[in-house]
């Protein structure tokens, strides 16, 4: 089990909600009429799915981390269809964006220290037998 309180990608995944809530609220939904509701279902489930992979063991926390990059790539994919369509203008899109790719570069980075963590965890398990 993992404190929350601790891990700074958590932090990070509701910066990135906050911004995208406030940048969703300007969304011309006249283009796109669903996109807003996909972009905030997307986004809120990072942030969720972090949340929920703490409270299990280490493989299954490394499985909700890896639910949460595909979410933030879900919603980087509506914020590039929000811009090419022109219903988010350009500041905005790039506010989510730089939010976005460091919450992904956090993520990965979470991912690939769990993981080694959890082998080596294993390693020491299997000479101690």
């Amino acid at each position: 089990m993992t404190d929350l309180r601790n891990l700074k990608v958590l932090d990070a995944s509701l910066q990135l909600v906050d911004t995208v809530h406030a940048a969703a609220a300007h969304l011309d939904v006249q283009r796109v009429p669903r996109l807003r509701n996909q972009l905030l279902r997307a986004t809120d489930a990072v942030p969720a799915n972090i949340a929920e992979g703490a409270r299990g063991s280490r493989p299954e926390f490394v499985q909700f981390l890896r639910i949460a990059l595909r979410s933030a790539d879900e919603a980087g994919a509506h914020l590039m269809v929000a811009r090419r369509v022109q219903a988010l203008p350009l500041d905005q899109f790039r506010r989510c964006e730089s939010k976005r790719v460091a919450v992904c570069k956090m993520l990965h980075g979470l991912i690939r220290a769990v993981e080694e963590y959890h082998a080596r965890e294993q390693n020491t398990e299997q000479q101690q037998r």
